[in-house]
């Protein structure tokens, strides 16, 4: 086992809210943004720009809008392509000005995409629907995304330690049996220091799953593929009363005439089925093996200051 920690203290962190969680990005780091998936809704969030805010909208939806009129058009006569289409204004629905798009996805599913301004950002709720194959948009507003709008909030003040962050706003007391939160930051590829990634994932499961294995269960396989094995860190590491593990890893191999190694860290924090508050969590980072000591830095800052909304809650 490798010495790998540095004498150097840790890096100060940026804690970014996302879904259940804070996701910790060290000094260094640039934050990508988040993805986030409730009930198969996609939430994304648009922040409004100087000027003409009615124009802004219309340039979110509209294009979305002409691309899905092209499909259903150039397929009008193949109903297994052509899916459908249906532009709908629903600002009742909302007490905000919006739009319900419903357009072709895949294997006879369509699309239903609501397009809502709010005061301070855009919101969009874009859900995969079922249809039989050939059937065309309905343009019913679903109720799953009406559920969501009824409990999607704001504002700022007295926030509860049980909130699902979407980003700019929040959500709360809506029964969920899918969530699948993913957040990004890197450092820049430069001259003088290779690209690192840091990546979070955290997705509900209905079924209990098995632990994590170590990644010397496929050492057989790496093997037989010449791919050097290094290992730095293997050890358990607990989160909030769910076991982990914790791995740091070189992986070396020639590639293209060259020896090339690429150093990784896992942090795979096990699951309770049907559980938002314990989804399975998956906290990773990857770069060049010649970036080892500050990657080492940063991953220290990023285990050491991941929390869950509603431990750092319980601190205050």
């Amino acid at each position: 086992m490798q010495h790998d920690r540095t004498s150097q203290p840790t890096l100060p962190v940026t804690l970014y809210p996302v879904g259940r969680f804070f996701f910790p990005v060290p000094k260094g780091l640039e934050f990508h943004g988040r993805i986030i998936n409730i009930n198969d809704m996609t939430i994304e969030e648009t922040d409004w720009g100087s000027g003409d805010r009615a124009k802004q909208f219309r340039d979110l939806w509209e294009p979305v809008r002409d691309e899905a009129r092209k499909h259903y058009d150039r397929y009008l006569d193949n109903p297994l392509m052509r899916g459908g289409f249906v532009q709908e204004d629903v600002s009742n629905h909302f007490g905000h000005p919006a739009v319900l798009l419903c357009y072709s996805a895949q294997n006879g599913a369509h699309w239903t995409d609501t397009f809502v301004a709010m005061p301070h950002w855009i919101l969009r709720i874009k859900e995969e629907t079922a249809y039989k194959i050939g059937e065309e948009c309905l343009g019913d507003l679903k109720g799953t995304v009406l559920d969501f709008f009824k409990h999607y909030h704001t504002d700022r003040s007295n926030l509860p330690a049980d909130m699902f962050w979407t980003g700019r706003g929040w959500m709360r007391g809506m029964k969920t049996w899918d969530e699948d939160i993913r957040a990004s930051a890197s450092r820049p590829d430069r001259e003088t220091a290779p690209k690192i990634m840091l990546r979070l994932r955290a997705y509900m499961i209905s079924t209990p799953d098995e632990p994590a294995k170590s990644i010397t269960s496929i050492r057989k396989i790496l093997d037989g593929n010449k791919i050097d094995l290094k290992i730095l860190r293997s050890h358990q590491r607990p989160f909030e009363g769910m076991p982990g593990l914790e791995e740091v890893y070189i992986l070396s191999a020639h590639e293209s005439g060259e020896y090339q190694s690429t150093l990784y860290a896992q942090w795979a924090i096990e699951t309770e089925a049907k559980n938002p508050q314990r989804p399975a969590i998956y906290l990773e980072m990857s770069c060049d093996a010649e970036a080892q000591d500050d990657a080492l830095r940063i991953w220290n800052a990023a285990i050491e200051n991941f929390t869950s909304i509603q431990a750092w809650h319980a601190k205050m």
